[in-house]
């Protein structure tokens, strides 16, 4: 099985993209100047990324690496398993330049040569254990944690992909339907109790969300082409929003369209975890570092928030210091 990962990166000390950006940049872009900056903002994870690729997931065939052009100083961009990929070179050139990470991400599966098994990665997730082929696909499916949610806005979120992304499926599936055909991948015991949220969300017709944790996730090429193909206008609408918008779609969208159609195989939710750590600051950072230190999931995702800037030094001093404990060495994706 020959499997790919696929992970985007900015620069956001770039001043060729910095300029590109303020000059597309206008005060109508639903994002604040803040949110932007907090979006783009380089926590200096990606050297561990790579190291721990190397690490725990040796089998990787190739690493598709997907830029605005700035590559960091330290990689070695002549490591065959390594595909630098230029916006350009695969996002069609109508929807250039783009600084929306959902355009950079739906098009992924235009990259030349990319495999029909990828997982797609952002540059805050990283690979804590020994990973194996199995962990992403099975039989030859991705794997994926189905369960059905309720979404919830409080006031002020502009947040509404995962209701477009439910409101889209439910044009072509039915969720009992779902359910009923696949019963032992939807109410697996790998969700634990999770599953029950499933349950209870069947009394409704359609869609209303899913779970969905910020970790990689596992896609088949061929169902980016399929959801292409079915909703084109609604993929080229979000693809020709520079910056995110309330009204995007993400490729949240592929996930959970291969569960509606029963292709995947369940994963674990112990399989990884996920922290914000703009929320309760102090309590979230100690349980991060636990969590890293004591290697307590496959892949760990340390996602950025609203810190303040003494917050922010903070996390990002005491993270790396932990991510250099794990990954103290080089890997063959550094100069």
């Amino acid at each position: 099985m020959e499997i790919d990962f696929v992970i985007p990166w900015v620069d956001d000390s770039d001043s060729e993209w910095l300029s590109e950006r303020n000059r597309y940049e206008g005060p109508s872009d639903s994002a604040s100047a803040h949110g932007q900056d907090k979006r783009y903002r380089d926590w200096g994870l990606l050297r561990y990324f790579f190291r721990s690729v190397a690490l725990n997931a040796p089998w990787v065939r190739k690493v598709h690496f997907l830029t605005y052009g700035h590559l960091p100083k330290w990689l070695d961009t002549s490591n065959p398993k390594l595909h630098i990929v230029k916006h350009e070179d695969y996002i069609p050139h109508e929807y250039l330049p783009t600084f929306n990470s959902n355009v950079i991400e739906l098009n992924a599966n235009r990259i030349e040569s990319l495999a029909e098994q990828f997982v797609l990665f952002n540059d805050d997730l990283i690979v804590l254990n020994r990973t194996s082929e199995d962990d992403y696909f099975h039989k030859g499916l991705p794997r994926a944690t189905a369960v059905l949610s309720a979404g919830g806005l409080a006031r002020g979120d502009e947040f509404y992909v995962p209701f477009n992304v439910a409101s889209v499926l439910s044009t072509h599936f039915v969720p009992l339907n779902c359910v009923r055909s696949h019963p032992l991948k939807w109410l697996s015991p790998a969700y634990g109790t999770m599953a029950l949220r499933t349950v209870l969300m069947l009394a409704f017709p359609s869609f209303k969300g899913f779970y969905e944790p910020h970790l990689c996730n596992s896609f088949l090429k061929s169902t980016f082409d399929e959801v292409w193909a079915e909703e084109k206008d609604e993929l080229e609408r979000t693809s020709s929003h520079r910056f995110r918008q309330a009204t995007d779609i993400s490729n949240w969208l592929m996930k959970d369209w291969q569960c509606a159609k029963g292709d995947f195989y369940p994963r674990p939710i112990s399989f990884g975890k996920s922290f914000n750590l703009g929320i309760d600051f102090d309590s979230t950072l100690e349980e991060a570092e636990s969590y890293l230190r004591g290697r307590k999931g496959k892949v760990v995702c340390l996602n950025d928030g609203d810190l303040t800037p003494e917050q922010y030094e903070t996390a990002r001093t005491r993270i790396l210091a932990c991510l250099d404990e794990l990954f103290p060495e080089k890997c063959e994706f550094e100069l």
